[in-house]
């Protein structure tokens, strides 16, 4: 009976020639030098059409960079959704709805407006993709916690991007929120950029301290064919037009920035090319209490949960690395039938930072330009390697990660008016290991 039912939903999806995707991952083991074996696998449902498409995922780890998850029912593993939601179109109009992963507009390891690890979060975005313009808004749901429990906040991001030919000139901004709702729709449904309509509302004939936003807005150009792929992007946080109109005026600079692309060379390889940098103070919250408090472009607003340190990495909504550092990586990947080659050299430079933090470790800022500017800087020089082969429905492949950090970066306590703890360069070196086996098995139906 059982099987009589199974053919009987099957038949009219190869009619109608519907497929479903079963997808599995599984990073069989993961060897290091601070946490010695750990695993992780992601059980995955997709199915897609030409107008539609839905996935449902999970992700288990017992990395130990979450709290467990219902211990100890499911051991001392945490679960995360990685990407799971619908998406659909019609014509040029993409709509997209979920716990889904936010990716920049710019194709880069060193994006700005959001972090290329592409953390997930529950999302609605509306994007047009014409040929001569594209717009997108998007709305991102973000925490914070107060006390003993997690209160929700909110963002939305914008883009504008005219194409001549094969590149595109555009315009970003996001905006972070915490003193009202969860959900601004004028912020959403408004194609005014954010950063005036936050000015707006400052105005007499709204209640300006429910409107103390936190503003972030830039631009960015990109060149793509089929051979190379070229960008810049620049990002302003807490935009303030006092460097440009009364340089006199005490006043600090936040800036991010970002270059690269990459290059096909003869056969199958493709060269690529990244550098990246930001300001001292840059995604940090905007003042030392209140609401300004809150609006750090950050996923959280603490760093400690429980016995947990959660990697700045993992909390900065935009560039992975956050403020006050310098970045460059040289990468290349060669694909040959169903084998698949990468590698990378990193090198980062990295000074004292917070995500949680307004102005670190003072109660107020240094003004101008602040980069790197203290004695002693983390180094951080890494060469990742990745080899994978498809075996059919079956792949399987072998990661290594090897380095050396000087000067880690080290979570200290604050004596500032805030009080929360910030990273800071200390006198420690640490050799980086990661070695890992996984497989995928990817099934069509």
């Amino acid at each position: 009976m059982k099987k009589a039912f199974i053919c009987f939903l099957l038949f009219p999806m190869l009619v109608l020639g519907i497929t479903f995707s079963l997808k599995y991952q599984q990073n069989i083991f993961t060897v290091n030098n601070t946490n010695l074996f750990f695993n992780s696998f992601q059980p995955e449902i997709s199915y897609k059409s030409e107008n539609f498409s839905f996935n449902a995922s999970l992700y288990f780890s017992n990395d130990g960079k979450f709290p467990p998850f219902l211990y100890p029912f499911y051991g001392n593993y945490y679960v995360i959704l990685p990407d799971s939601g619908i998406r659909f179109s019609v014509n040029n109009l993409n709509f997209s709805l979920g716990n889904l992963s936010n990716y920049d507009i710019v194709d880069s390891p060193y994006s700005l407006y959001f972090s290329s690890l592409g953390h997930a979060r529950p999302t609605v975005s509306i994007k047009y993709a014409g040929k001569e313009f594209e717009y997108e808004t998007r709305y991102v749901l973000i925490s914070y916690y107060d006390g003993d429990k997690f209160v929700d906040k909110g963002m939305n991001f914008k883009y504008y991007a005219v194409k001549i030919g094969n590149f595109r000139f555009g315009y970003e901004g996001s905006v972070v929120y915490a003193s009202r709702t969860t959900f601004d729709l004028d912020y959403f449904l408004n194609p005014v950029p954010n950063f005036f309509i936050q000015y707006v509302r400052e105005s007499p004939f709204y209640d300006s301290d429910l409107f103390d936003d936190n503003s972030l807005m830039g631009f960015f150009v990109d060149y793509k064919d089929q051979e190379q792929y070229l960008y810049a992007q620049i990002l302003f946080d807490d935009f303030n037009a006092n460097r440009i109109f009364d340089p006199d005026n005490s006043t600090v600079d936040k800036i991010a920035w970002s270059i690269g692309g990459w290059r096909n060379l003869k056969g199958n390889l493709k060269i690529g090319f990244y550098h990246a940098g930001a300001t001292k103070y840059t995604f940090q919250p905007s003042g030392n209490d209140g609401n300004p408090l809150l609006y750090g472009y950050t996923y959280y607003t603490e760093t400690i949960f429980g016995n947990i340190i959660v990697d700045y990495k993992d909390n900065y909504i935009g560039y992975k690395y956050g403020e006050n550092n310098i970045a460059f990586l040289l990468d290349a990947l060669w694909v040959e039938n169903d084998v698949e080659i990468y590698s990378g050299f990193e090198m980062v430079f990295s000074g004292t930072k917070s995500p949680v933090n307004p102005w670190t470790e003072k109660d107020t800022y240094d003004p101008g330009f602040n980069l790197l500017n203290e004695d002693n800087l983390e180094k951080t020089f890494q060469l990742k390697i990745m080899i994978k082969k498809d075996f059919g429905i079956i792949t399987f492949g072998g990661k290594l990660d090897v380095g050396l950090i000087l000067n880690k970066l080290k979570l200290v306590d604050a004596n500032d008016l805030v009080g929360k703890p910030y990273f800071m360069p200390s006198d420690e070196d640490e050799w980086i290991f990661n070695l890992g086996l996984f497989m995928e098995i990817n099934y069509d139906f």
